[in-house]
């Protein structure tokens, strides 16, 4: 079979440019030899009409998604957005981040730069006004276009029209592209994606034509295509990527075994160095927007990514489960969710992972399938997973860990050529009348789910509500629910799954400061402080905290002003007594007023220099003023001082790996082993030891100290229920 091409429903070679190349010979242009390849006639369908079926069979699937109200990230991104909302903001959508109208106060945002998507959203607001169906609408005709584009491609590339017909099917009706056609902040994937298909038969076509100028009109489309790619999402830097991998499949010719001769050259630069417009212009916009930066990383915990702080072993292990995940959710779409988030996701701790399995399995199966159809001369496919492989790596979390672990939208571009290889695979066998009543029986079903999932997409209650009835446990869709139950009255029901996000993660910023505004509304002002305060310690000057916490603050003061008074007093009459300063110290945290307790402390600095506890409490205030460097130098000093306390040693020990700077590991473990010597059970102590050993990538020893650790706690300790939470996250 080496050498030999792969005969067609009409009698064609598969593989035409291997074919070509033989028959014309080595003088034979490179250029004009994808015209059998790629050319949207290459391959003709057996059935009339098939772009037009496939597109009608793509806006049947969701268009019940018309009736829908702006869910999720709709709101702030497009409802409220004063980019998309107010006059004269043409300009600030291509000189700001894609975040900075929702949250401009906010230095720890996600910065993303799609101006592209932006201004769609705005275009369909000025013509056809604020409701959200127009927006829906274009979601809906863009999955429709790009399905159209899938069926060209697949034509051109597996030379087939039955393999075109059942990739545009698969496409059109897969399940797991709800996420993004019934979201309409899911608009950046389509515009990605149509982006990267234009592009890609654009350049095609140039090298398929001539005279010259008309192949310039060609490749000036696909420009402009590349740059609406990269400037609807960030994944879509990949377009260039394809189109080069695009230009180097057509020039692939000679034998199935012969090198691609002479496609590195000077004519391949001239050839390809048109793309190196839309890349600079989009590099000058992005940076200019960003205020001289490309990207930021935003920080993360493992509420938005459960491969946050996971050893090496591990992470290798969570990405071919991601990896696994995605195709489980191709082949077996029966969750659909917006959110997989802590609880949601378990990160595997041996390769017996099932979705481990499944990705394992899929690689093996492409890596030989490749193998296999290279030697028998068919390139198709080699070029379709590599380019699988190039539009997936960005979101693969195998070099850097992104902001999100897990989302379906994720797939949209990558899927392109998953739907490709699905109707290669499937495309013959529908010659047979009962393999098509199989296909059309799994499209009607797959269709069927997808019609059901849009349904789920009517608005923020039912929307949220699916996720917490698929993800009971997963910190996200415990919040989302109940910041909307909160915000519907129904606080009852919302205090009991935010106390649960809490404990599931302290660190959730977005659930404190929910929880906050839930116990300030029913009327529990300590306990509302209290979250608002961690969540403004954790991100401070956010916005929406700051103008919730001054109300807690006031409502807090004006019960406690004449205790107030007393410890002031008290504080001026016992002035040389470290214990009286710091019970007003403390007070004045409780009533919020940090910034005043920080103060008050530093004006009595040097009189209380060398008291530990003194430092202690400084520490604590800073805190809680976000402040960690200056905090760890004030528990330094305070080991320093009482070097027999394990708790002082411990608390310093857990800022230290919190901040994980320079020796802060090192010092960390001398901390908790020191600590260890003094009080070896004492609750504290064991957890810990038991985050320094899961940093390090023991988590059985971490798991055990913190059932250690439970068992050391009363029964009525909420500490209980975190260290459970915890023991869970790392796999107990």
């Amino acid at each position: 079979m080496r050498g030999r091409s792969i005969p067609t429903e009409d009698g064609g070679p598969r593989d035409g440019l291997a074919a070509t190349a033989k028959s014309y010979g080595p003088q034979m242009s490179r250029e004009a030899s994808l015209s059998q390849r790629t050319s949207p006639s290459a391959g003709a369908s057996p059935f009339a009409g098939a772009e037009l079926a496939c597109a009608c069979v793509a806006i049947a699937c969701f268009i019940n998604v018309l009736p829908n109200d702006y869910c999720y990230d709709d709101g702030p991104v497009v409802r409220d957005s004063s980019h998309v909302n107010d006059s004269g903001k043409w300009l600030d959508i291509w000189t700001t981040d894609y975040w900075f109208h929702a949250q401009p106060d906010w230095a720890h945002r996600d910065l993303l730069y799609r101006p592209v998507t932006i201004s769609s959203y705005r275009l369909l607001r000025a013509i056809l006004g604020e409701a959200p169906w127009p927006q829906h609408l274009a979601n809906i005709l863009l999955h429709a276009v790009a399905t159209v584009l899938v069926v060209i491609l697949c034509r051109g590339v597996m030379r087939s029209g039955r393999a075109a017909v059942a990739s545009g099917l698969v496409f059109a009706v897969l399940p797991i592209h709800t996420e993004v056609v019934a979201s309409v902040v899911g608009r950046a994937d389509l515009l990605a994606t149509v982006g990267m298909l234009t592009a890609v038969l654009c350049h095609a076509r140039s090298m398929a034509i001539s005279p010259r100028p008309n192949v310039w009109r060609w490749r000036l489309i696909a420009a402009v295509a590349v740059f609406v790619a990269m400037g609807s999402k960030e994944s879509g830097v990949t377009a260039g990527a394809i189109v080069i991998l695009c230009d180097a499949y057509a020039c692939r010719h000679g034998g199935p075994t012969a090198p691609m001769q002479g496609w590195w050259s000077l004519a391949t630069l001239r050839r390809l160095a048109y793309l190196l417009i839309p890349i600079a212009v989009y590099g000058f916009l992005r940076y200019n927007a960003l205020d001289g930066r490309l990207f930021q990383t935003p920080g993360l915990t493992k509420t938005v990514n459960v491969l946050v702080d996971a050893p090496n072993w591990q992470h290798a292990l969570g990405a071919m489960q991601l990896w696994g995940m995605y195709w489980a959710k191709t082949l077996w779409p029966s969750v659909l969710c917006i959110d997989y988030s802590v609880h949601a996701v378990r990160l595997a701790t041996t390769a017996a992972d099932l979705h481990i399995i499944l990705g394992s399995f899929v690689s093996i199966a492409l890596a030989l399938t490749c193998w296999r159809t290279w030697r028998r001369g068919f390139f198709a496919v080699s070029f379709v997973v590599v380019a699988l492989v190039i539009t997936y790596a960005p979101t693969a979390n195998v070099l850097v860990v992104i902001q999100v672990f897990f989302a379906e939208r994720i797939w949209y571009l990558p899927s392109v050529w998953v739907a490709i290889l699905i109707g290669w695979c499937v495309g013959e066998a529908t010659r047979y009348a009962p393999f098509r009543l199989l296909g059309v029986a799994a499209l009607l079903a797959m269709g069927a789910r997808s019609v059901i999932r849009n349904a789920e997409w009517r608005d923020n209650g039912t929307l949220y509500a699916a996720a917490y009835r698929v993800h009971p446990d997963a910190v996200q869709c415990l919040h989302l629910y109940g910041k909307w139950l909160a915000t519907h009255g129904r606080i009852d029901e919302a205090l009991p799954l935010l106390d649960r996000a809490v404990a599931i993660d302290m660190g959730y910023t977005d659930a404190h400061r929910t929880l906050g505004r839930a116990h300030l509304a029913a009327g529990n002002v300590p306990l509302a402080l209290r979250h608002l305060q961690i969540a403004n310690m954790q991100v401070s000057g956010h916005g929406a905290t700051v103008e919730v916490l001054q109300r807690a603050r006031d409502a807090m003061a004006a019960v406690s002003s004449q205790d107030l008074v007393s410890l002031r007093r008290a504080a001026e009459l016992r002035a040389g007594d470290a214990e009286v300063q710091l019970q007003l110290v403390r007070r004045l945290r409780d009533i919020g007023q940090v910034t005043e307790a920080r103060d008050y402390m530093r004006s009595h600095d040097d009189q209380f220099r060398d008291n530990a506890g003194w430092q202690v409490e400084f520490a604590v205030t800073l805190v809680f003023l976000n402040r960690p460097d200056e905090a760890i130098d004030r528990y330094r000093r305070a080991v320093t001082l009482d070097h027999n306390n394990p708790q002082v040693a411990v608390e310093l020990a857990m800022l230290l790996v919190e901040r994980r700077e320079g020796n802060d590991l090192a010092e960390a473990t001398e901390l908790a082993d020191a600590a260890s010597r003094i009080a070896p059970g004492l609750p504290s102590v064991l957890v810990c030891r038991a985050e320094l050993e899961a940093l390090s990538g023991n988590l059985a020893g971490a798991r055990a100290l913190y059932l250690d650790a439970i068992r050391g706690l009363p029964t009525d300790n909420p500490l209980r229920r975190v260290y459970q939470e915890r023991l869970g996250v790392l796999g107990g």
